[in-house]
Formats: C-alpha cells, sequence, structure tokens
C-alpha cells in the first residue's frame, strides 16, 4: 500500500521474511529511505505456532506504526544530526503509545 509521507510517497510491503533477505537481517521490519519502502515481517504463518507471542497481528500492527515513525523522522531531516530520531528506544515509544495518544486526542477532540 501507498502513504504519504510528508509529501514523499512510501510503499508499505507485509512479507514473508524467508522471501526478504532484509528482513531476517532487521528482524520484523525495515525502511529504506533510499527506495521509500517500509517492509513488515508477515506473522500470519507463525501465529499459532507454541513460544510465539499471543497476538501477533496486534505485534505486527505495532512494527508497522515503528517503520511508519521512522519515515516520518527521516523525512523530517531527523536521520542526520539527531541521534535520538534514530534510536530504537523512542521509535518504540512512539509505536507503542501512538494508539493510546490517538485515542486522547479524539476524546479530547484535538486532531
Amino acid at each position: 500500500m501507498k502513504l504519504n509521507i510528508l509529501g514523499t510517497d512510501y510503499e508499505l510491503s507485509i512479507r514473508l521474511g524467508k522471501d526478504d533477505p532484509k528482513l531476517q537481517e532487521y528482524n520484523d521490519g525495515y525502511t529504506d529511505f533510499t527506495t521509500k519502502e517500509m517492509v513488515v515481517e508477515d506473522t500470519t504463518p507463525v501465529r499459532d505456532d507454541p513460544g510465539m507471542k499471543g497476538d501477533l497481528a496486534l505485534y505486527e500492527k505495532q512494527v508497522m506504526r515503528h517503520e511508519i515513525v521512522h519515515a516520518f523522522l527521516f523525512e523530517s531531516g531527523l536521520d542526520a544530526g539527531a541521534k535520538w530520531a534514530m534510536n530504537e528506544e523512542i521509535i518504540d515509544w512512539f509505536a507503542i503509545q501512538m494508539p493510546k495518544i490517538v485515542k486522547a486526542c479524539k476524546e479530547a477532540d484535538a486532531l
């Protein structure tokens, strides 16, 4: 699917890890700023495997948000010179908290 990130079109794809070598290197997802592509691993085949997270569909959405945050920060010019903007912990914080922030903004009619 195409997403507009601050005026730049990115392609968001869900792929099987075995079909994308970069997913094997970057774990659950990655954003390629040179090709304007975000890729998230498809968790469908392993959702019933023992030892997996209980709600992989929810986790997959969190990874999507994580990659979207990366793209927004990159398109804002924060990829170079702003180490916090590339810190995986802060990216995860945004990705995890985003639904709660959006909900609070909707409740406050702040969107």
